[in-house]
């Protein structure tokens, strides 16, 4: 039985993302999880743990256990938020601003050589093609939602 080929390009594009997860963590050295995090506070600043579930979307529970680990690393800092105190701020240390500054040619040559060959006029068709996928299956998600 044959599938249909709408369902073999979904399959592609989950082989496709977790390649692309997998080689970015052995080129950069970070998860893209940890990545995130980093590269989120290095261009908005300071932001507390809420803003950046929000921001990453990130399940706030995954997120604290990440910002610890991270913390560990000497890359970012905690902090209560001094006008109130049910928020915890996070901001990069001087260490993770310089793995940051360290870590983004790497990722534009690795983004740069995933794209090997595809012309611009590809890379665009291909961007275009994603954010309709992606259109159709928020939509998807919202009528699933206003079901249940």
């Amino acid at each position: 039985m044959h599938e249909p080929i709408q369902t073999l390009a979904i399959q592609q594009l989950g082989r496709t993302h977790r390649a692309y997860l997998s080689a970015f963590e052995a080129h950069i050295g970070l998860s893209m999880q940890r990545w995130r995090v980093l590269l989120l506070l290095h261009q908005l600043g300071e932001l507390s743990q809420k803003e950046l579930a929000l921001r990453l979307p990130m399940d706030p529970g995954a997120l604290t256990r990440l910002i610890k680990a991270i913390e560990q690393q000497g890359w970012i800092a905690r902090r209560n938020d001094a006008t109130d105190n049910r928020l915890t701020n996070v901001a990069l240390t001087d260490a993770g601003c310089a793995v940051v500054n360290e870590m983004l040619p790497k990722r534009g040559a690795f983004i740069e050589n995933a794209f090997g060959d595809l012309s611009q006029e590809q890379v665009v068709a291909l961007t275009s093609m994603l954010k309709t996928l992606e259109h159709h299956l928020n939509a998807d998600l919202a009528a699933a939602l206003q079901r249940s």
